[in-house]
């Protein structure tokens, strides 16, 4: 089974022995096929740009490497039968400055930005390169209807066409 921490990844940006730039066998060989994968037009999990396990979408280039790892459908992060996910003290909409806090506690370094498409909502890079997306202030004609983090997410765009 592959052991996974979130306070691990947040540090230094290792996913378990998950890395981006991974051939697509790889990641098969570590956790088998899944049943959720997308986009719904792939002809099998095979040939699918994203693989889901348990709250951890992976996408895939035309070269068949991982290049992005990202979650934004949790509670609590969970994994699947074959990876454990330590969620550490993550939870949909904890608040940015409870998030900040704990990175504090575990002192691991990160910094924040205004994502200016995205009014009311900022951005924490930890020190392992991995993004959080959290709402901070709602907006009249928002669709969000709560405050928090609400997704996460380490990339590598280099490793796109």
């Amino acid at each position: 089974m592959l052991e996974v921490s979130l306070e691990e990844f947040f540090r230094t940006g290792s996913f378990g022995p998950v890395q981006l730039g991974m051939p697509r066998k790889e990641i098969n060989t570590l956790l088998g096929s899944t049943d959720m994968w997308g986009p719904s037009d792939a002809s099998s999990f095979k040939s699918a740009t994203i693989w889901k396990y348990g709250d951890i979408e992976f996408y895939f280039n035309q070269d068949n490497r991982l290049y992005q790892i990202f979650s934004d459908d949790f509670e609590i992060p969970e994994g699947c039968a074959e990876m454990h996910l330590d969620p550490w003290v993550v939870r949909n909409r904890m608040t940015a400055e409870s998030f900040q806090d704990e990175l504090n506690k575990a002192e691991i370094a990160f910094s924040i930005r205004e994502i200016s498409t995205l009014p009311g909502v900022i951005e924490i890079v930890t020190a392992g390169n991995v993004r959080l997306k959290c709402r901070v202030e709602l907006e009249p004609d928002d669709e969000f209807e709560e405050l928090g983090v609400f997704s996460f997410c380490l990339s590598d765009y280099r490793l796109l066409p």
